[in-house]
C-alpha cells in the first residue's frame, strides 16, 4: 500500500496488519525517568572490578545471547534516560503523525517480534536515537531539516534497521568487560540499580563512539529496503545526509555526521545498492505537502544573535 494511503487508513481508523498508538508517557506508565547526573565511568569501574576479582571465571564463562526479554527491559532503561535527558516535546498531533510514519517503514522490518514506538524529544539539536526492544527518538531539529515525509520515512527506517539488525545488543554481547555481567540474568530486572547503571554505560558509551562501521552500513542497507517496502522513495536518507553534510560548516557540529563513516561513504554504498536493485523511484510521492503541514506545528528556530 502507498504510504499516502497506508497513513489515511490509520487515521480514519482503517484495518492494518497492526495498529500503533502515539507513544508517550502516561499516569503509571512502564517508563521511570530518571535523572542523568553522575553519567561516568563508575559503572565501567565497577564491572572490570568485579570481572578482575574473578578473571579465571570469567575466562569460562560462555556469553549466553541477551533474551527479547531482556533486550526490551534494557530498552526501557535506556529510553527513560533519554527521555530524561531531552524531554519529550508536548505535541499530540505531531507525535501522531511520526508514529503513522514510523509504524509504515517498522511494518516492513524483518523483526516483528517486538514493538516499535516513536517518539519526537524537545531539542533544537540535530540528533535520533535509538534503543533495544523497540524505541526510536528524534528531535525537533532533525525534523525541522527534512525536507518532506520520504526523507522521514528514510531516517526512522534507518534506526529501525538498528534495532531489527540488533546492532547495540550485539555490541553490548560483543564487550568483554561485560562478559561476566551479561551471564546474570537476576540482574536484568526493571527498575534496579544494576540494569539502571549498565543503560547508563551503553549510552555513555554509543554517544561518545557511536555503532561499528558495519552496522551503519548494515543500519543504511536495512533502512532503504524498508522505506521502499512501504513504498517511499528509496533515497530519501541520501538526500537527509547530504543536506545535512552541506549545512555542517555552518551549523557547527552534529551529532549524525561526528560518527564514522562519512557521508560521502554512506551516500556512494546507498545509491550503489538503489542502482543494484533497480529502483526506479522518480514517480514515487514524496508527500512534501503532508510533511508541511505537520512540520508548521514545530517552533520557529530562533534567530542568530
Amino acid at each position: 500500500m502507498r504510504p499516502d494511503r497506508h497513513l489515511a487508513a490509520k487515521q480514519s481508523g482503517g484495518a492494518t496488519r497492526r495498529s500503533f498508538l502515539p507513544w508517550g508517557l502516561s499516569a503509571g506508565g512502564v517508563l521511570v525517568v530518571s535523572g542523568l547526573s553522575g553519567w561516568n565511568t563508575s559503572a565501567v569501574a565497577q564491572i572490570s572490578n568485579k570481572a578482575k576479582a574473578g578473571t579465571d571465571k570469567t575466562q569460562e564463562i560462555k556469553v549466553q545471547p541477551m533474551t527479547l526479554q531482556q533486550e526490551e527491559d534494557l530498552g526501557r532503561e535506556m529510553a527513560a534516560k533519554i527521555i530524561a535527558n531531552f524531554h519529550l516535546y508536548s505535541n499530540e498531533p505531531l507525535t501522531r503523525y511520526v508514529n503513522l510514519v514510523g509504524a509504515t517503514v517498522a511494518e516492513q522490518s524483518e523483526r516483528q517480534d517486538i514493538k516499535y514506538h516513536f517518539a519526537v524529544l524537545d531539542s533544537d539539536g540535530t540528533n535520533v536515537f535509538s534503543a533495544p526492544g523497540g524505541f526510536v527518538f528524534i528531535t525537533r531539529g532533525a525534523l525541522a531539516r527534512c525536507e518532506d515525509e520520504s526523507e522521514l520515512a528514510g531516517v526512522l527506517a534507518h534506526y529501525v534497521g538498528h534495532i531489527s539488525g540488533k546492532h547495540v545488543v550485539h555490541s553490548i554481547e560483543r564487550a568483554k568487560v561485560l562478559q561476566a555481567a551479561m551471564g546474570e540474568a537476576s540482574a536484568y530486572v526493571p527498575g534496579s540499580d544494576y540494569l539502571q547503571k549498565f543503560s547508563k554505560n551503553i549510552l555513555v558509551k554509543l554517544f561518545d563512539q557511536g555503532l561499528a562501521r558495519d552496522d551503519e552500513f548494515d543500519a543504511d542497507a536495512r533502512g532503504v529496503t524498508y522505506a521502499h517496502a512501504a513504498g517511499y522513495p528509496a533515497d530519501g536518507l541520501e538526500r537527509f545526509l547530504l543536506a545535512l553534510d552541506r549545512t555542517a560548516d555552518q551549523s557547527g557540529h552534529f551529532f549524525w555526521l561526528g560518527m564514522y563513516p562519512t557521508v560521502k561513504e554512506r551516500s556512494d554504498r546507498l545509491r550503489q545498492l538503489i542502482s543494484a536493485r533497480h529502483w526506479e523511484d522518480t514517480d514515487r510521492p514524496r508527500l512534501a505537502e503532508r510533511f508541511a503541514l505537520a512540520k508548521a506545528t514545530l517552533p520557529k528556530p530562533k534567530a542568530a544573535p
